[in-house]
């Protein structure tokens, strides 16, 4: 049962209150003022109600000496801004008297509930926290496992990581785990994306770029200084902006700290791609030499679809994220959506599973997440046999290409970008790069 202690000074009010919490099952407990209050163990109390003027010391004093246990702040109605400034003080909030009882009690219930949750999440985030060495990132796989036994070995050091996986798989957290890490972590931490810009801007937003009259600005190079780059998806750099990259990994041109100093580059660069660098280099669309610079060390990460029981506690921890970041009540999985989930394939990989539960989340009108909610059946008994029964041998544009012509009839762009884990102007750029045109019939975008 509940217990909850009332601190106001008037007898009259004080009893009324606690005969009508008594009767609605709460144990209560009272004090006459602070000084009363503070005789009493405060923090294995549910809840305080406090008047704000008490003889002795107003009731906003127990907020600081009763944290965590949550305080309710009474006032009268001539005296609400006081009882604003107990707001400000950290007090969970307040109720005018004279107050309908009715009133009080559906307070009490949710600023007790409020707590009971926020206090959940708290321990489950610092389980998370020592179970789980990398922030944001859940996994007890042997895959997974042997990642993270790799980030403690290499992020103390300057060597240069060239991270693999599909889209989705939580590169970018494992590159700044490599930084957070090391002895860059007050520096700065920057990422650019190969892909999300044309060409030709490429390079001058990597080295930066000069006019006619040598005024120029630094590129991210010159930006991050003594910190660390983190290139995401390396492979889609042109063959003139991957020389200059190699030319600074040598030594040969720097990156400047500031414009026309033209010191050694202090810079540790991560590189993260999806594709399968081995065969670019045999095609000859990635230099071997920038290829063996980047690989000093290399990590491998595995889709969702291959971590086993992972993909259960992923979904539990990032349900739990989604019902705190839009202060939704803690809400519980059904054992059927659990099974959905690990049945289904993920594309997507994590990113994918976190915008389904997120969605969930803000669909759910209930206390639990129903397979119907995660919308994601219809894949599995239509279109899952279509993944399925793709060759595993498949380089990612052959596995990109059959995802694209299987789906692009009954899923719009944003759709399939979103199941393939990329931007809409990545999948428009690979349409046009792999000659997969979207024919004008079926579902419009």
């Amino acid at each position: 049962m509940n217990q909850i202690l009332i601190v106001e000074d008037e007898s009259v009010i004080r009893r009324a209150v606690k005969r009508l919490l008594e009767r609605n099952d709460y144990v209560v407990v009272e004090a006459g003022s602070v000084e009363e209050a503070r005789q009493l163990p405060l923090k294995n109390f549910d809840l305080i109600i406090s008047d704000v003027r008490l003889p002795g010391a107003p009731g906003t004093e127990i907020i600081d000496i009763a944290t965590p246990t949550p305080v309710l702040i009474m006032t009268s109605y001539a005296s609400i801004r006081s009882a604003v400034d107990a707001m400000k003080l950290g007090a969970i909030d307040y109720i005018a008297k004279p107050f309908d009882h009715d009133e009080l009690l559906m307070v009490v219930e949710r600023v007790i509930k409020q707590d009971r949750q926020l206090r959940q999440q708290e321990v489950l985030k610092s389980e998370v926290e020592k179970s789980y060495p990398v922030r944001g990132m859940i996994g007890e796989c042997s895959a997974m496992v042997d990642v993270f036994r790799r980030i403690d070995k290499v992020a103390p050091t300057d060597a240069t990581v060239l991270i693999l996986g599909e889209s989705g798989t939580g590169k970018e957290l494992v590159a700044r785990a490599l930084h957070e890490r090391s002895h860059r972590s007050q520096s700065p931490f920057v990422v650019f994306n190969c892909a999300a810009l044309p060409e030709h801007q490429v390079e001058a937003e990597l080295f930066g770029q000069q006019d006619e009259r040598q005024n120029g600005r630094g590129g991210l190079l010159a930006k991050a200084q003594g910190g660390t780059l983190f290139m995401d998806q390396v492979g889609e750099l042109s063959m003139a902006a991957q020389a200059r990259l190699l030319r600074v990994l040598q030594g040969d041109e720097y990156a400047p700290r500031q414009e026309g100093d033209q010191n050694s580059s202090d810079i540790r660069i991560i590189a993260a791609t999806h594709q399968d660098v081995r065969k670019l280099v045999q095609q000859q669309s990635f230099r071997s030499d920038l290829y063996f610079r980047l690989r000093v060390v290399e990590m491998a990460l595995p889709p969702l679809r291959e971590r086993g029981n992972d993909i259960k506690a992923l979904a539990k921890y990032l349900l739990n994220k989604s019902s705190k970041q839009l202060n939704r009540p803690a809400l519980s999985m059904s054992r059927s959506a659990l099974e959905a989930i690990r049945r289904y394939h993920w594309p997507g990989n994590v990113r994918e599973l976190a915008n389904t539960i997120e969605r969930a989340v803000i669909l759910c009108e209930g206390e639990s997440i129903t397979p119907e909610l995660l919308a994601i059946d219809h894949h599995i008994t239509s279109g899952q046999h279509k993944l399925e029964n793709i060759n595993d041998n498949l380089s990612l544009e052959e596995y990109f290409r059959h995802f694209v012509l299987d789906n692009q009839d009954h899923m719009t762009e944003t759709e399939l970008a979103k199941k393939l884990g990329i931007s809409r102007k990545a999948l428009w750029e690979r349409r046009q790069r792999f000659g997969i045109p979207r024919e004008k019939k079926g579902r419009k975008n």
